[in-house]
């Protein structure tokens, strides 16, 4: 029984451990990556340096289809909130900066649910 009692606590220790680092990004980490690209997907051009480390940044967040799920809804809210956001802009970004994933063209109605993992 005691033995019992040691593999369930080391158990419960890893499960909660595992839930703490496989928890999706939050969105502020989302927005403040992106923060420098705003300029870009209002009106075009060429994205910044800041802009590319940020979404390189995103990228390395996005394990998971549930992580990919969160970034895009706090994507989708943080648009709602900058003004005019051009969606085709924002699923160009990845391939502007030399990034090899796929961005979906967020806005507002984006369904984040139908995203895919690659």
């Amino acid at each position: 029984m005691a033995r019992f009692l040691v593999f369930l606590a080391l158990a419960l220790v890893i499960i909660s451990k595992k839930g703490a680092l496989g928890a999706p990004p939050s969105c502020p980490t989302v927005t403040t990556q992106l923060a420098p690209c705003l300029s870009y997907i209002q009106g075009g051009g060429d994205p910044s340096v800041p802009c590319c480390t940020g979404i390189n940044n995103i990228y390395e967040l996005a394990k998971t289809k549930e992580d990919r799920v969160a970034i895009c809804n706090c994507l989708k809210t943080a648009f709602t909130h900058a003004g005019n956001v051009n969606p085709t802009l924002v699923a160009q970004l990845p391939k502007k900066c030399g990034i090899s994933f796929n961005m979906p063209p967020i806005d507002k109605n984006y369904d984040c649910n139908t995203i895919s993992m690659y």
